[in-house]
């Protein structure tokens, strides 16, 4: 099964998270979009058993997995 990726982007003067289903929800600090993108990574594992993780884009363009469920 295809891992379903939450990824967080440096945006404006902050972090903004996308996964599949939405279109962005915007952060001041990097640590809140990773909280709440690990957040919303084990929900949907937990509840569709399908395998996701969490990947952020450094300020240096890298990308940079942070979390895994499943």
């Amino acid at each position: 099964m295809e891992r379903i990726l939450f990824t967080i982007m440096p945006a404006y003067s902050g972090w903004q998270l996308f996964d599949d289903l939405t279109i962005g929800h915007w952060f001041t600090n990097k640590i809140s979009a990773i909280k709440a993108a690990d957040a919303m990574a084990q929900s949907r594992y937990s509840e569709t058993g399908q395998p996701t993780g969490v990947k952020v884009q450094m300020e240096c363009g890298d990308w940079v997995m942070v979390g895994m469920h499943g």
